[in-house]
Parts: structure tokens; sequence; C-alpha cells
């Protein structure tokens, strides 16, 4: 496998200018993120609240975070055998199923957590497989910064919504019934998402999935570089993703502070992404990725040596403005790699799954020994989550090593 020399993508004169499958993508995306930030926190909060145990809650998440690879996988096998909408279809029917069926259990959704931590996975890896290569295919190298802008803003616009209104509308009803109208709401956000994307225009099938190329991406220093830093990256989100707001509420025993605290933060994020994307510069790349790492390692010392309300909220603030600055360059760095490497796009589905592979290790890994913390019970606790929180520390300020490395591969002109 060698690296593709020029980019394949017709540059188009007009760079504000999208297509109707560009826009039919972005409104698939934005009413896909509305329908999981109105619920990804407080799926979560609801089962706590129903079982009282938190190792119960990552049970549920252990169990989507390994159906989610092979998801992946089947997903890129799909695209390049039959249709690359077609794992798109999939993975939103299947999101909706997933509420169908915690709205029809109701309380009892509880006795199923395995099974419907297994459904949630398999329709988050077929939709991103899809999404992360559709993003590409609709666009072109002249219009997809204004894509990429466009799908971030909604992001943003959903991720500081959606916790919002649903911790609100959870508070203001009695009893669990505010819980049923979140999920009634993201489950037609995703049937509307669903419709969406049944106006894509079918994309040609590329061919034969290529295990080999796949496996043989550890022999190129660049990518086995990448892929340490994957781990390490995702082993810590993993699990911070789930945990801190699960912290919150029980810090706070309120569904709308929690809602709050997840609208601050993420403006918070937006404004730093804004000012990283507007004012940074490449040549500062490798200083903004140690900045950000540190600061959000920083941030978690205060969790690690008291998990406390106030201690949370340093936390969200200092992560929140932190995490932009790495995530940004590592992103960059990641997608260039992609494009290096792809050749010509005919390897671009091997190369993101080999980056999921990368990923679901760290996800995996990391809850798996939160959720066996939790099991031991409540003796030693506070003493074995902060002993954790220094691991988490640690596994996300490693990466920094092997983006260092790579960045030398990349032929990257490192700051000191």
């Amino acid at each position: 496998m060698k690296p593709a020399i020029t980019d394949p993508h017709h540059v188009s004169g007009n760079t504000t200018i999208l297509d109707r499958p560009a826009k039919a993508l972005l409104s698939v995306n934005a009413l896909n993120a509305l329908g999981n930030a109105l619920s990804n926190i407080f799926i979560n909060v609801y089962w706590y609240k129903l079982t009282n145990d938190m190792s119960q809650t990552l049970l549920f998440n252990l169990a989507s975070y390994l159906v989610w690879l092979p998801a992946f996988v089947a997903a890129g096998w799909l695209s390049k055998r039959v249709d690359r909408t077609k794992p798109l279809w999939i993975g939103s029917v299947v999101q909706m199923l997933f509420y169908v069926v915690v709205l029809l259990s109701g309380s009892e959704s509880p006795q199923f957590l395995l099974p419907l931590g297994l459904m949630y996975g398999i329709g988050q890896g077929f939709y991103w497989m899809s999404m992360n290569v559709l993003s590409i295919d609709v666009t072109e190298a002249g219009n997809r910064n204004w894509f990429n802008g466009i799908n971030g803003a909604a992001g943003a616009l959903t991720g500081m919504a959606g916790p919002l209104i649903a911790g609100a509308l959870v508070e203001s009803l009695p009893s669990m019934a505010g819980y049923a109208a979140v999920f009634l709401a993201s489950l037609l956000c995703f049937a509307l998402s669903l419709g969406a994307a049944l106006l894509l225009p079918k994309q040609a099938a590329a061919g034969v999935f290529e295990w080999r190329s796949l496996f043989g991406v550890l022999r190129h220093r660049e990518w086995r570089h990448l892929s340490c830093a994957f781990v390490g990256v995702a082993f810590r989100d993993g699990v911070l993703t789930i945990a801190i707001w699960l912290w919150v509420f029980l810090a706070t025993g309120s569904e709308n502070a929690t809602g709050r605290f997840a609208f601050a933060t993420t403006l918070l994020s937006v404004a730093s992404f804004y000012l990283i994307g507007r004012f940074g510069r490449d040549r500062y790349r490798w200083r903004y990725l140690v900045l950000g790492a540190l600061l959000m390692g920083v941030s978690l010392l205060g969790i690690t040596a008291h998990l406390a309300a106030w201690t949370l909220v340093l936390y969200g603030v200092i992560s929140a403005v932190a995490r932009p600055f790495f995530d940004t360059p590592f992103n960059t760095l990641t997608f260039n790699a992609v494009s290096r490497w792809d050749q010509g796009g005919r390897l671009r589905i091997e190369l993101m799954v080999w980056r999921e592979m990368a990923l679901s290790a760290g996800r995996i890994s990391g809850v798996a020994l939160l959720f066996g913390i939790y099991r031991r019970g409540t003796e030693g606790l506070e003493t074995s989550l902060s002993m954790f929180l220094v691991v988490v520390i640690a596994m996300g300020l490693l990466p920094l090593l092997f983006i260092r490395r790579a960045m030398k591969d990349q032929g990257k002109v490192i700051e000191k």
C-alpha cells in the first residue's frame, strides 16, 4: 500500500455551493444528531434511576462498544459490495427500533440492558461507517470545508439544545413521563433522519473489501503510531462521555441541572472550536496538541482527588475549552493520513475500519475497567476511582508521544 500522490476529487470553483445529495446528507446528520443529543445523556441516567446500580448502566455501554466494531466492519463490507447508502438506512432503522423497544418495555427495560446495548451498538456502527464515507463522496475538495463547517455548526447547536430541552422536560413532567417524552422525541428525529436518508441517490459499490490491505496498515510506521494514539484517546473519551454525566447527576440530583451543565460546556467548546479554527496556525499544531492534552489532564485532577459538584464544574469548564485545541489538529493529522494512503479513495473504507478498530480497543478497555470497579461494590470505591482516573489521565497524555512520531512521519516541522 503506497500513499496517493494527488487528490482524486475535483475542485469546484465555488466553495459555498452544495448539491442536493450534500444538502440531504446534512439534513440526515442534523436530525440524527438532535435525536442523540436529546437522549444520549439521559438514557444512562434513566437506567441508573431504575436500577440504582452504576455497573448496570456501564454494562449497556460496554455491550454497545463490543458490537460497534463488528457492525462498523460489516457496514464497510456492505458499502463496497452493494451500495454506500444501505448501511446508513440500516443504522437509522436500528436506532429507531432501539427507542421503540425502550418505550414499549418502560420500567422493565433494565431487564434487557445487554440486548439493548447490542442493538444500540449495531445502529451506531452502521450509521457512522456510512456517514464518514458519504461525507467525502458527496463533496469535493473545493466545498468540503463549507460542508464540514455547516455540519459542525448543526452538531454544536443540537449538542447544546438537546440536553437543555431534555433535562427541562424530564423535570417538568411527573414520575418517568418526562423520559418517555424525550425518548419519543428522539424516535421522531431518527424517523425523519431515515426519511431524509431515503432521498440520497444510490452510491455505486466500490468493489471488494480488501482484508489484506486492512491488516497491512501496521506495516507502515505512520499508521502504527496513529493507531496507538487512537487507543489512548478513545480510552479517555470512551469513559468520560459516559461517566461524567452520571457523576454530574449524582452530585446534583437534578436532570435539569445536568442538562444545563451540558449546554454550558458545549457552548464553551463551540467558542473554543471557533477560535482555534479562525485564528489557529498550522505551524503551531504541535503546541496546540500539547496544550489541549495537558489541560484535559489537569481538568481531571480535581475529581481524582475528590468527586464533588465543584470539581465536576472545574473539569467541565477546563476540558470544554481545552478539547478543541487537541481534537482539531489531531483530526486534521488523521484525515491527512487517510487521504495520503487511501489510493485515490480505493482503500478509504478499509482505513476508516482500521481506525475504528483502534478506537474500539481503547473504548472497550476503558469502560470494561470502570465496569469492573463498580461491579466490585462500594467498598474502597473512592480509592479505586481515584486510581482509575490517574490511569485515564496517563492514557490521555500517552498519545502525544505517538502523535509526535506520526507528525515526523508525515514530514511535518514540529515546533520546539
